[in-house]
């Protein structure tokens, strides 16, 4: 694959769609998406929610306008959410990053990542400091 110098929606597709294949195929969290999504990513709940990721890193990166919702909300449902997940989730994000853009631009993904990631770990336990995720990625 050729790696992308620029940050477009065109390549965050790539980036989303390429990442929930990996994490489908985990052992630590594929379940989660298994069990809110399906297993099949060419269905019509996969497909509105890789459009929703689109739409929400297109806003974070690009600064369009596209993301409406609360990226937070809709986790709190989940049982069993917790640190490791977490943790492994940005970890899968970091390498996806590395397979779709150049290391510059990957750093922004994977700075955004942390900052997301340590975001919901906060909220979803009440408070609790989640500043030690940084340490356990493997990327820096």
């Amino acid at each position: 694959m050729k790696l992308h110098h620029t940050i477009t929606q065109e390549n965050i597709e790539t980036l989303v769609t390429l990442f929930y294949h990996e994490a489908m195929r985990d052992p630590l969290i594929g379940h989660f998406f298994i069990l809110e999504l399906g297993e099949d990513l060419e269905g019509e709940e996969w497909k509105e929610h890789i459009d929703l990721l689109v739409n929400f890193w297109s806003t974070v990166l690009l600064d369009k306008n596209l993301y409406y919702s609360d990226p937070y909300g809709p986790h709190f449902t989940i049982v069993g959410l917790e640190d490791e997940h977490f943790t492994r989730w940005l970890e899968l994000f970091s390498l996806t990053s590395d397979k779709v853009y150049v290391p510059q631009v990957a750093a922004h993904f994977k700075q955004k990542g942390l900052e997301y990631a340590q975001d919901f770990m906060q909220r979803l336990s009440q408070g609790k400091d989640n500043n030690n995720l940084k340490s356990k990625t493997s990327w820096e």
